[in-house]
């Protein structure tokens, strides 16, 4: 009963938590789904008013006759024409974005700053939660990320690719996961970070930033993205998108409220994954561009059920796998 009783009030918050998540999610679902359309047709052509506008100004005009070689290069960087254009760019310029903020991140972790006592404040409240009931729905979502099924989703992906005939997909995959988990694990060994206290299943490695949380990135966008990119229809490709990251975040919330990682440790997590997805995005558009990938292939009947076996295979093995292999847990 003063279990109940100390629980309750973490109990709330944690509600709160996943409604305000959820909805969140779903008005931004929404929206794309309303507006979204209209809103990139803005955008392109919002993009193409201003490229024009800022080319007939006096000084472009005067740089582009003064240095044509370099004003040529700047203006291929900006092209929808290719693959080395926009996307290039755009895709070049949200990694260095995320690597700033990633920095920031350890630069407060190292120096102990204000988000060291968050940290602390929200390890100590989920601690209280070690006894509540929500603890096995909560294992096996961070089951989700565990290297075993990692490994499981890795091998029905090769299986699929061969059966499609779309093996160069791995590529991507393989860089997405590969290199994520190489990053974590030689910042996990760089950083020397040690748990939280209060941990509530077995642990062997140091705890900035989050592996599970670094895969739910890597590994689900992955696949949010290849499957945004093989569908053809905008509502689902909207869907598809934001139950990814409904995934990712209940992943990354699981490493938490199980106490297995402080919330700087999960930020870092998924901005590595973020960072390694992006990349591995790089090389799937450019294999496009270099016609190894036909993302217009006809799914048939028998391929499709594939895809969805593979899915309630996955499932069962992290039931099976959060219930002998976590279980007993600590304390």
């Amino acid at each position: 009963m003063i279990a109940l009783i100390e629980q309750y009030p973490q109990l709330i918050s944690l509600g709160m938590v996943l409604i305000l998540m959820m909805s969140l999610l779903w008005l931004i679902q929404h929206l794309l789904i309303r507006y979204g359309k209209r809103l990139l047709g803005l955008i392109s052509r919002g993009e193409l008013w201003l490229r024009g506008h800022i080319a007939r100004l006096p000084l472009m005009v005067r740089l582009q006759h003064k240095y044509p070689a370099l004003f040529g290069f700047i203006a291929q960087r900006f092209s929808r024409g290719h693959f080395s254009g926009l996307i290039l760019s755009v895709l070049t310029l949200l990694n260095i974005y995320i690597l700033a903020l990633f920095a920031g991140l350890v630069e407060d972790v190292v120096n102990a700053d204000s988000i060291v006592t968050t940290d602390l404040f929200v390890s100590q409240h989920m601690s209280v939660l070690q006894d509540s009931s929500i603890v096995p729905a909560f294992i096996f979502i961070t089951s989700l990320g565990s290297t075993p099924i990692t490994c499981l989703i890795i091998l029905l992906t090769a299986i699929l690719c061969a059966v499609v005939r779309q093996p160069y997909v791995l590529v991507g995959l393989l860089i997405s996961t590969i290199g994520s988990t190489a990053f974590t694990f030689l910042s996990k060994m760089a950083f020397h970070r040690a748990r939280p206290i209060d941990i509530l299943l077995m642990e062997h490695t140091y705890s900035f930033p989050s592996g599970h949380a670094t895969v739910s990135i890597a590994l689900y966008g992955f696949f949010a993205y290849i499957a945004i990119r093989f569908s053809t229809h905008f509502v689902r490709q909207v869907r598809i998108l934001s139950l990814t990251i409904l995934l990712c975040l209940l992943i990354g919330l699981s490493r938490i409220v199980l106490n297995e990682h402080y919330l700087s440790d999960v930020m870092g997590g998924f901005l590595v994954g973020t960072l390694w997805l992006t990349i591995a995005i790089s090389m799937m558009e450019w294999l496009t561009a270099q016609g190894k990938i036909n993302w217009r292939i006809a799914w048939s009947a028998p391929q499709r059920y594939m895809v969805w076996c593979s899915i309630v295979a996955v499932l069962i093995t992290t039931f099976v796998y959060a219930t002998i292999y976590q279980f007993p847990l600590l304390g």
